[in-house]
């Protein structure tokens, strides 16, 4: 569909959805959900596919109300500043840009990632459309390259198609499997395949099914794109996945070790190909493969991986990490950050963090950080992760008072200044996810309350959608608590 007819329809959702909610009878919705739904409407567009998403688990929804909003999550999510998640298994530092990219991509704040979600739960509510706003769904992946450590990860995805193709069709199981398979040919990269695998386990095919589904499986696995770092991050993963598909279609009955057989190929195929200079999992990949076969007691009709006959054609070049913390300004502040964590050998406890000269040297290095111009960055991003990472660090170790209160401000002032540039909104939201989970731990409820007091509409929302939900944890936790008889 042409980008002019989606931001049509996303219009179109917005409007329905707004004269929904403004038609639902008073008496339905509590004032504070109206406006936290009127105020996560106007968020930009991840954020208010994300917010809206969660609002739409709210118990006092009706139907027509929870599929409006996840209708117009899944519309606002194209204007995602990504298009999907990328992660890596290789053992980062975490003072890295590439572990700050991963951050990011690990708030969800991606437009399969929202649309995933949105169609999965929309599954439960109404199934017909769901099905129809998965097809619209594109799935688009660029391979990855050895020099960035970071592979597409799409795994949301493939849960979503199994669930939809379980729930949507009912008892036409014929059409079901027609839409699960169709969707499935879309995969094409070795990180792709953990999850097609896992989703094809996850549909529960019938015995009819589950063999003709081998077939594709192993089509897909044979005909997937050479990609030397996709494969080192998820060849294990794929091993395993592809041998626990195995075993179960094997227990319903399914004669033969196929799969294992197109595995075997299909490893061999990339271990003899060009390799990451760096990646360390493939040495892992015979043992695991022979383990498995010894497992299903597979062994005398699948042959072994003998490793000490694998060679790659070729090494390419490894992964570029780039440090931060490389500039003066920026290791000065780290390292006096890390004074105060600890003396080189031990944690300083909370007693000698309540002593006057721990809170004097506290006090001298938030001055500083509010004072950190970042000049000499090779980013504003980089410079923004930074200087985030030095205030949530701080005001992490600072116990409760005047010092830390001023911390929580300074902080909170630096996010409502930092969210300008569209693409950095992900990481952003990253280092307020990470404030959030501190302050899910503060007693004082301090910390929320001074995101909600901020004048921010994001930090604003998150703060009072963080607060629901844990009234309605304390909530469920009371009524479980309670006695069986008054």
């Amino acid at each position: 569909m042409p980008p002019g007819r989606w931001l049509a329809c996303a219009a179109l959702v917005v409007a329905l959805a707004s004269f929904g909610l403004s038609a639902q009878e008073p008496a339905t919705l509590s004032a504070a959900l109206t406006d936290l739904i009127s105020d996560a409407r106007g968020l930009p567009s991840e954020f208010a596919a994300d917010t809206l998403i969660r609002l739409s688990g709210s118990s006092r929804l009706s139907p027509a109300i929870r599929r409006e909003l996840l209708e117009e999550a899944f519309m606002r999510a194209y204007a995602a500043p990504a298009d999907y998640r990328r992660s890596t298994t290789m053992s980062l530092r975490p003072e890295s840009r590439q572990t700050a990219q991963q951050l990011a991509y690990d708030t969800g704040l991606t437009r399969l990632t929202l649309q995933a979600r949105a169609a999965q739960l929309l599954a439960f509510t109404d199934a017909p459309r769901a099905r129809e706003l998965f097809e619209w769904i594109d799935l688009a992946l660029a391979p990855g390259v050895c020099e960035d450590p970071l592979v597409p990860a799409v795994d949301e995805y493939y849960s979503a198609l199994s669930l939809v193709a379980r729930t949507a069709f009912g008892a036409d199981r014929a059409e079901a499997m027609r839409f699960f398979e169709r969707h499935l040919w879309r995969a094409r990269l070795p990180s792709e395949l953990p999850a097609v695998a896992r989703a094809v386990q996850r549909f529960n095919p019938k015995l009819d099914e589950a063999i003709y589904l081998e077939s594709v499986v192993r089509w897909i696995v044979e005909g997937s794109a050479r990609d030397p770092r996709g494969f080192s991050s998820a060849n294990l993963d794929i091993v395993s996945r592809v041998a626990d598909l195995q075993q179960a279609d094997h227990r319903q009955g399914v004669p033969g070790w196929y799969l294992l057989d197109g595995l075997r190929e299909y490893l061999l195929g990339q271990l003899t190909g060009p390799r990451c200079a760096d990646s360390t999992t493939e040495q892992m990949i015979a043992p695991a493969f022979n383990g498995a076969v010894a497992r299903l007691g597979a062994c005398r009709e699948v042959d072994p991986i003998d490793d000490r006959t694998v060679y790659p054609s070729k090494l390419l070049a490894p992964a570029r990490i780039d440090y931060y913390w490389q500039t003066p300004d920026a290791w000065r502040l780290y390292r006096n950050e890390e004074r105060l964590r600890s003396d080189g050998k031990h944690v300083f406890s909370e007693a000698v963090r309540q002593t006057k000269d721990w809170s004097d040297q506290a006090d001298l290095l938030l001055t500083d950080i509010e004072q950190w111009s970042g000049r000499r960055e090779a980013s504003e991003r980089d410079f923004f992760y930074q200087k985030a990472a030095l205030f949530t660090g701080l005001v992490d170790l600072t116990p409760p008072g005047i010092l830390r209160a001023r911390g929580v401000r300074a902080f909170i002032d630096f996010l409502r200044h930092s969210d300008t540039d569209r693409d950095r909104r992900p990481l952003w939201f990253a280092l307020l996810k990470r404030f959030l989970e501190m302050a899910r731990s503060d007693p004082s409820r301090e910390l929320f309350a001074a995101l909600e007091e901020s004048r921010h509409p994001v930090l604003s929302v998150y703060a009072r959608l963080e607060r629901a939900t844990a009234r309605r944890s304390a909530l469920n936790l009371e009524r479980a608590l309670a006695p069986a008889f008054p």
